[in-house]
């Protein structure tokens, strides 16, 4: 099975949010104290990490080449 860069950017993602959101449950049950803007710093990070791969997948969205169906693909119907 083949995990592509994409699905796993998305997952950190959802990391990333997971990290804030079980901070702040963690901090209004008052079960810990954690400061906010580490949660926040942390969750960040783990995203920023993978900005690379999205900034990739949006150029190639955006420019892709003929064959990949990107915005500038042009074909007998839209010369």
């Amino acid at each position: 099975m083949e995990i592509k860069m994409k699905t796993v950017s998305n997952i950190a993602a959802g990391a990333g949010l997971s990290i804030v959101l079980v901070s702040f449950i963690l901090n209004a049950a008052g079960l810990a104290h954690i400061n906010m803007d580490d949660a926040l710093k942390a969750g960040g990070f783990v995203k920023a990490v993978f900005l690379p791969v999205d900034a990739s997948v949006w150029i190639t969205n955006i420019f892709g080449k003929q064959s990949s169906g990107g915005i500038i693909h042009r074909d007998e119907n839209n010369k």
